[in-house]
């Protein structure tokens, strides 16, 4: 049986450098616990996600960007199982962003953030393979 404490601990560790690469605008940070295969469901679809594609994304939605705010609402919700092979966490944050188009416009986006990630464990460390997010908008 493993130390689950120590298990949530490192999955929490992933959940607060999502953060600081969404600060960053660093996609190398987000693609650290990233999966070769990954499987993103949103806006009424299922799509399979290879890695270099997941980073490619990412750097395009941080290019010129810059976050205000990517600030837990609750705390995240963990799931472990008992071999510490799968895990998921359920986060809601709130997301201001800011981001310069290359015609010089800004666009600036308000939402709270609710998603489902899950984990598994490869090479002794946790790894993104899927993703379930649902998007609001917020007033400040």
């Amino acid at each position: 049986m493993r130390d689950l404490d120590t298990e949530r601990a490192a999955l929490l560790e992933i959940h607060y450098l999502d953060r600081v690469g969404h600060f960053q605008t660093s996609s190398e940070i987000l693609n650290e616990h990233q999966g070769d295969d990954f499987i993103y469901v949103g806006s009424g679809e299922i799509s399979h996600i290879p890695r270099s594609d997941f980073l490619a994304t990412f750097e395009q939605s941080f290019k010129n960007a810059t976050y205000y705010e990517w600030d837990d609402l609750e705390s995240p919700i963990i799931q472990i199982s008992e071999d510490a092979t799968m895990a998921w966490m359920i986060v809601r944050n709130r997301v201001h962003k800011r981001q310069v188009q290359d015609d010089g416009t800004a666009i600036e986006r308000k939402f709270v953030y609710a998603g489902i990630m899950t984990y598994t464990k490869q090479d002794g460390k946790w790894i993104r393979v899927a993703n379930v997010s649902t998007f609001a908008p917020y007033e400040i």
